[in-house]
């Protein structure tokens, strides 16, 4: 336990959801919250809602100035008090910092895995993405190459994404993650 926070599994109270754009991150993090009894804090919204809608952020600070202000609420929601356990999805860049990766060491987290044929559809005619300029396939697999080693070395647990609905995928997290976790999981929920 740490400060009274129930132990989900591996000394910590948080699990932490990363991946590419439209990996389902939100969607499967607000349902992986619920299963597990535990709060969900989705740090684009923290981000936005302080400081407004993402591309005007980049306008405005460039992407720098948006990486400083997505690892400083990812900064807050890890240190937060989380009676139930947290679970945080993560914008698909905030891995690339290295203060960001350093704060995630010892806390689970899952990096959902997508291939562009899965994720196409949700990202058709985006206007709010301001990392997928022209052609989006293109900059999507771009960013894929550079982002997926990042990923793979700051996962502590790797789950297909697609093919499924958010609840689902969220299940399938939900099965892989430790079993002392899922028995506090059910604990709570009774």
């Amino acid at each position: 336990m740490t400060s009274g926070v129930p132990d989900l599994g591996t000394g910590q109270s948080t699990v932490v959801l990363m991946g590419p754009m439209a990996s389902g991150k939100s969607s499967v993090g607000a349902e992986l919250a619920q299963l597990l009894g535990a709060d969900f804090v989705d740090i684009d919204v923290r981000v936005t809602s302080a400081h407004g809608p993402i591309p005007e952020i980049f306008a405005e600070r460039g992407e720098e100035g948006f990486r400083d202000l997505e690892a400083q609420a990812v900064a807050d929601a890890l240190t937060e008090e989380h009676p139930r356990g947290v679970v945080i999805a993560l914008g698909g860049g905030a891995v690339l910092r290295e203060e960001t990766r350093a704060r995630l060491a010892g806390h689970q987290v899952v990096y959902l895995e997508v291939a562009w044929e899965d994720v196409a559809s949700r990202l058709a005619g985006s206007e709010d993405r301001p990392l997928l300029h022209g052609e989006a396939e293109k900059s999507w697999r771009e960013l894929m190459d550079r982002r997926r080693p990042v990923y793979e070395s700051v996962a502590t647990l790797r789950v297909h994404a697609a093919g499924g609905t958010a609840a689902q995928v969220a299940q399938t997290v939900a099965d892989q993650l430790s079993p002392v976790q899922k028995e506090l999981s059910r604990e709570r929920r009774h």
